[in-house]
């Protein structure tokens, strides 16, 4: 009888552990009363636009609609659309704005053990193509390509020609950790919780992409992939809604349109903050010296009085500054840092709260 009695206890402490976990499935990610669409910090001209990067949809249950709708609650200002392409494809969806949410067209391709991703495709490319073939034929339709989880390409070479890299995906971090790990996670811990476990820093990612960036400009991005929805005792666990409000990638642009938003993606002028570590409206790295300035993804000459400089919205745990992949200084508990290079290379920021990545910078090219 105590047996028993013991086991129901047991049993009832599961289910209330489940309860709670399950009660809150959104993100603690404080999002302002309204969509407000702040100035980029120390460039008036420009806007911080957040969005989500390599979405397929074809496969969620929903249709572009029924996406903007969920992008308007969760404050998105634009999706770039990547379901996979099939041979004769024409669907990449439908391209400008839909309920307010601009949309980029677009289509993943399996290449070499990843995916290169087309954006802002609007007519077929042929199959069987080469990488390079491939790269070329997304730029003749005025699109960019985008090499996603680079670390799975069989060769660099697959994606030397590419505009940007996906050097985060929420999707493959889901799939790198065992489905009875996600599942046990998913019961006895709170959704932030379980998203903490998906903010992995990408290793293999970076330093493929950092060992880029030393002879190349290349946009660094973070992607969102299809959503899971593992069902959690009648909870849906890994939904759009919670990865919405869970990593966004930032594009800082003139205005919220085609053109100037595949122009922030190509020069480089992005980065890509987890929000459920705090909410960021608006983030600023910049190199300056006399009269000259750079954001992120420019150019600047190394000349005497040059500094980088970083600001945060809120403080940051730790703020770490690389260059070329290499770790050169670092502040704790700052939201501001500022920094003087001595030398040549890309340097870009790393902040962290609680010990994990809240907010990853594209570069600033010294030469």
């Amino acid at each position: 009888m105590l047996r028993l009695r013991f086991f129901q206890l047991h049993l009832s402490i599961i289910a209330v552990l489940a309860l709670t976990a399950c009660s809150s499935p959104l993100p603690s990610t404080e999002l302002p009363p309204a969509r407000y669409i702040q100035s980029a910090p120390e460039f008036p001209d420009f806007h911080d636009y957040r969005g989500i990067v390599d979405l397929p949809i074809k496969t969620s249950g929903m249709d572009q609609t029924a996406i903007a709708d969920l992008a308007k609650t969760s404050q998105i200002d634009f999706i770039f659309l990547a379901d996979r392409v099939q041979p004769g494809d024409t669907d990449f969806g439908i391209a400008g704005f839909t309920d307010d949410i601009l949309f980029i067209s677009g289509g993943a391709f399996d290449v070499g053990g990843s995916r290169i991703i087309g954006a802002n495709l609007h007519e077929p490319i042929k199959p069987n193509l080469t990488p390079n073939d491939l790269i070329e034929a997304i730029h003749d339709q005025g699109g960019l390509a985008i090499a996603a989880d680079p670390a799975k390409f069989e060769s660099s070479e697959d994606y030397a020609l590419a505009d940007a890299m996906e050097v985060y995906s929420q999707r493959a971090a889901w799939l790198a950790q065992s489905p009875t790990t996600l599942y046990l996670r998913a019961i006895f811990s709170g959704t932030d919780h379980f998203l903490t476990g998906l903010d992995v820093r990408p290793d293999a990612n970076l330093a493929l992409y950092d060992r880029m960036t030393t002879g190349a400009r290349v946009a660094m991005l973070a992607g969102t992939g299809a959503p899971d929805n593992l069902n959690v005792l009648g909870a849906k666990v890994g939904t759009l809604p919670q990865l919405f409000l869970f990593c966004t990638t930032h594009l800082i642009a003139r205005e919220r349109d085609t053109a100037p938003i595949l122009e922030a993606l190509r020069l480089g002028h992005s980065y890509t903050s987890f929000d459920y570590l705090g909410y960021v409206g608006a983030f600023a790295f910049f190199a300056h010296v006399g009269d000259a300035i750079a954001m992120m993804g420019d150019e600047i000459h190394l000349a005497p009085g040059l500094t980088l400089k970083t600001e945060l919205p809120a403080p940051a745990d730790r703020i770490a500054i690389y260059q070329d992949g290499a770790e050169v200084t670092s502040a704790d508990n700052t939201s501001t840092f500022e920094f003087a290079p001595k030398s040549p290379g890309a340097y870009r920021i790393e902040a962290y709260r609680s010990g994990k990545l809240w907010i990853m910078s594209n570069p600033i090219y010294v030469r």
